[in-house]
């Protein structure tokens, strides 16, 4: 079942100051690293975010729709409602959610399926670890038409758990939509596990299980994940820095490309990758900016 394990003290000399990212279960094993020696910085601008409703961004998404066009939610303890802004904060639309509970809503995603945009959203917060089942939520990318206020429904959601019926506090989640899975990477524990879970609902399944696919030994609070639509880049966010691994195909192995610094943000919680992968967007939990930082 299993590939060959890599050989870490064989490989010291070439992996010096590395971390691991191990690849288990129906992926087989391999090894990707990160070395401290490949921290770049890059051009970086921030913004103030306009609308005063948005006061804790947790959850960010790069529009699929429009290039300069970015989705925000707020974190626990407010409604369920997503916030519509361009790439310098600027305030466009909000948009509420009917139907839908607004428990810890950690995380967004942007992606085109078959011909059609959507954004997801991820109940999946748990800081005390006391949830057993969690929530995915996908609506269909609202138009930027009309009044400055809307309402949408899902077009279809789910509520899942974690294997073994652990509680597990998620912040990062991102869609493969080469492999049509939703990909969830686990905040507090150590190491931090990548779980995966379908992107289309089996029909008649009332709960569906996360599976762990992947750990990562030494990652630090990760708090954003974003996947390019190609399937071939990823991209990792923690508090001080975005982490980027790349592949040459679907198929092939993911290799470590290198990390990019960026300033000191208070809780910066939330990213992800324009279209056309030029610019990172990180927002922050606690204070209203949002920072656009080159992409290398």
């Amino acid at each position: 079942m299993y590939s060959q394990h890599f050989n870490s003290q064989a490989k010291s000399k070439h992996y010096h100051c590395a971390r691991l990212f191990i690849l288990i279960g129906t992926l087989g094993i391999t090894s990707f690293s990160w070395a401290k020696s490949n921290l770049l910085n890059s051009e970086q601008q921030i913004y103030p975010i306009e609308n005063e409703q948005l006061i804790e961004s947790s959850g960010l998404a790069c529009s699929t729709r429009d290039d300069n066009l970015l989705w925000s939610h707020n974190d626990s303890g407010h409604m369920p409602i997503i916030y519509a802004l361009d790439g310098r904060g600027k305030n466009k639309r909000s948009f509420y959610l009917e139907g839908v509970q607004s428990n810890d809503w950690e995380d967004m995603d942007a992606f085109e399926y078959a011909g059609e945009h959507y954004l997801l959203i991820a109940d999946t917060g748990d800081n005390l670890h006391f949830r057993w089942d969690y929530q995915i939520i996908i609506i269909k990318e609202p138009a930027l038409t009309g009044k400055s206020r809307g309402s949408v429904s899902p077009a279809w959601s789910f509520v899942f758990k974690f294997e073994n019926n652990r509680s597990y506090d998620v912040e990062a989640v991102a869609v493969d939509v080469q492999r049509k899975k939703i990909m969830l990477l686990s905040k507090h524990s150590k190491p931090s596990y990548l779980f995966e879970l379908p992107l289309i609902p089996p029909a008649g399944k009332q709960v569906l299980v996360a599976k762990k696919i992947a750990e990562f030994k030494d990652m630090i609070k990760p708090t954003a994940l974003d996947i390019s639509a190609d399937g071939r880049l990823m991209s990792i966010n923690t508090y001080r820095r975005v982490h980027r691994w790349e592949k040459k195909s679907a198929t092939d192995n993911w290799r470590y490309k290198h990390s990019i610094k960026y300033k000191k943000m208070f809780q910066p919680e939330a990213m992800c990758l324009s279209n056309d992968e030029k610019n990172y967007y990180i927002s922050s939990e606690r204070k209203s900016y949002l920072l656009k930082l080159k992409a290398r």
